[in-house]
């Protein structure tokens, strides 16, 4: 789904993003029983995704399949990424 807007800055400057995001859920037996969702996403205070259902891991998915914890991988290949700092903290 498109973002709400552009929020994004200049090439080259600082962009700061907030991700709020629910790995899909699973009962007992190892059966989906929710989707994951992006709750909201923020690129510089400003709000441009929300409640956006995932339908499957990326391409790129280092588990095998979805799964309900698990590392967090950056997808940087549409050009240089530098990283300054990355928090992530359970909800």
């Amino acid at each position: 789904m498109a973002p709400k807007l552009s929020a994004a800055r200049s090439p080259g400057e600082w962009q700061r993003m907030e991700v709020i995001f629910r790995a899909p859920r699973f009962d007992a037996a190892g059966n989906k029983t929710e989707t994951a969702r992006f709750e909201s996403v923020r690129v510089n205070g400003q709000l441009v995704q929300e409640n956006i259902s995932v339908i499957g891991p990326t391409r790129s998915n280092p588990m095998d399949g979805e799964v309900a914890r698990g590392p967090i991988v950056v997808q940087g290949d549409h050009g240089p990424v530098a990283i300054r700092r990355f928090v992530v903290k359970p909800l």
